[in-house]
């Protein structure tokens, strides 16, 4: 039985082929370990879940101190730069030029879940810890639960919440967050 050799993109590689055409520029693809994954379109209970996590954690951090955005490229390693439903990161300078977030800069990345269930808790989570994620949110839409993974170690997370009802400590700041802040309502 014959194998087949799979070529292993780089970010670098990624980028020439958006520049030069071969990928086009309103695709939305990640790269994780040297793959390119096409991202499923985003129906309405995924897009308001981002949006109001978004909104919830802008009202509640200083700008100054901490950069909030969606869908970001983030710099993981040469062979991964995913783009998270949710970033929060402490702001830089180099942030507001033309600088990828760094996974040193990052506080929180958070996926929505609602139809990658394998991917997000599975393949997306090993990546984020072994790359030193500190702290990871899996906000799962069909089962109507937040999954919160800290204590990062060795290249994994130690702890694992999973929440069934709010309100919930909005991990890893001082505060809390309701259900109603994260899931569209029913």
């Amino acid at each position: 039985m014959s194998t087949i050799d799979k070529h292993q993109c780089t970010i670098d590689e990624v980028e020439k082929m958006y520049q030069h055409g071969i990928l086009p520029p309103d695709e939305r693809i990640e790269l994780i370990d040297g793959e390119l994954h096409v991202m499923s379109p985003k129906n309405p209970p995924h897009f308001i879940t981002q949006r109001k996590l978004s909104d919830f954690f802008s009202d509640h951090l200083a700008k100054k101190d901490y950069l909030i955005d969606k869908e970001i490229p983030i710099d993981i390693s040469q062979i991964s730069m995913p783009e998270p439903d949710l970033v929060i990161a402490h702001q830089r300078a180099g942030l507001q030029i033309n600088e990828y977030v760094q996974v040193a800069d990052l506080v929180l990345l958070a996926e929505v879940l609602d139809t990658t269930v394998g991917y997000d808790l599975g393949r997306k989570k090993e990546v984020y810890a072994q790359a030193g994620v500190p702290v990871y949110w899996v906000i799962d839409i069909l089962q109507h639960q937040v999954h919160i993974f800290s204590n990062l170690c060795q290249g994994d997370y130690r702890t694992a919440v999973t929440y069934k009802k709010g309100p919930l400590p909005a991990f890893p700041f001082d505060f809390t967050i309701s259900f109603d802040d994260i899931f569209p309502k029913a």
